[in-house]
């Protein structure tokens, strides 16, 4: 009914279906996490039922069964009714991803105890999804643009610790905080070069290979031609480090031409409601 009201005739009909195994196989494995996690939670508070651990067991395998299939089927129904289509359920299924690693780093720096670093998760995967229902119900993204994206993000947080490797920082909680960070700012940037860049899917993963390609040869190179015996560990993360952004910028350069003509997307019904499971109800 809402939606009627909202939306011309057309846009509201419209219900595309194309990003529907990839929404299914994000909810589907949030709802096993939420399952796993909030049964050691309410173990914790000696909340699950029964006092020997067989039965506690049970108890939490039945709580675990019942968020998987729960968020599956929440997830299904949603998706009957209002559509999804692959640019919208990679940009939900990133945000959680991201908020969730975002949860890890804040648990980590701040040394969070077992309870806490879960419930630090869990909320913060929830924050994920609904950040992501948002994005997806009022951007127009194809999956090419998000894949962009989080390309950008993904090799700027593994350049920041290969840098910090290559330095031979002092390992501790910001191995894991500071390249967190640096990969939000190439989420930020990844999102407005995607914004003015269209591209298809098929050639934003051959930069991730080129990166993977670059990382593997620099070094490679290095060992070949000069064989340095000192410092083995700042060299060779120093190489790799160098050897990221080459291999994606070479395979930018290789596949410019990949593009045209190609059909990169349609994203005309990317604007209308979406609605994906959170937690046990709808949102």
């Amino acid at each position: 009914m809402l939606t009627a009201l909202l939306l011309p005739p057309a846009l509201a009909e419209a219900k595309p279906t194309a990003g529907r195994a990839e929404a299914l196989i994000a909810a589907t494995a949030f709802g096993l996490y939420e399952g796993i996690a909030l049964s050691i939670l309410l173990n914790e508070y000696d909340m699950l039922p029964g006092e020997r651990f067989d039965t506690e067991f049970t108890a939490a395998l039945l709580l675990t069964g019942a968020t998987t299939a729960g968020s599956f089927l929440i997830a299904d129904a949603v998706i009957d009714e209002y559509g999804v289509n692959q640019g919208q359920a990679r940009l939900i299924n990133s945000s959680l991803v991201w908020a969730m690693l975002n949860g890890a780093a804040l648990s980590v720096g701040v040394d969070f105890g077992s309870e806490e670093a879960l419930w630090t998760s869990l909320v913060s995967g929830w924050t994920g999804q609904g950040l992501g229902i948002l994005l997806a119900a009022n951007v127009d993204r194809t999956p090419g643009q998000v894949g962009l994206m989080n390309t950008v993000a993904t090799w700027s947080g593994a350049e920041a610790a290969l840098i910090m490797g290559a330095f031979e920082l002092r390992a501790d909680s910001t191995f894991f905080t500071v390249p967190t960070l640096v990969a939000d700012l190439g989420l930020i940037a990844g999102s407005y070069i995607a914004s003015n860049v269209r591209i298809s899917d098929s050639r934003a993963r051959m930069l991730d290979l080129g990166a993977l390609a670059g990382g593997l040869a620099a070094p490679a190179a290095l060992f070949m031609l000069w064989g340095p015996e000192d410092n083995l560990q700042s060299w060779y993360l120093g190489a790799v480090a160098i050897g990221v952004p080459a291999g994606i910028a070479l395979s930018w350069h290789l596949t410019k031409d990949w593009d045209k003509g190609r059909d990169l997307g349609d994203t005309s019904a990317a604007s209308s409601p979406l609605m994906v499971p959170l937690m046990l109800g709808r949102w």
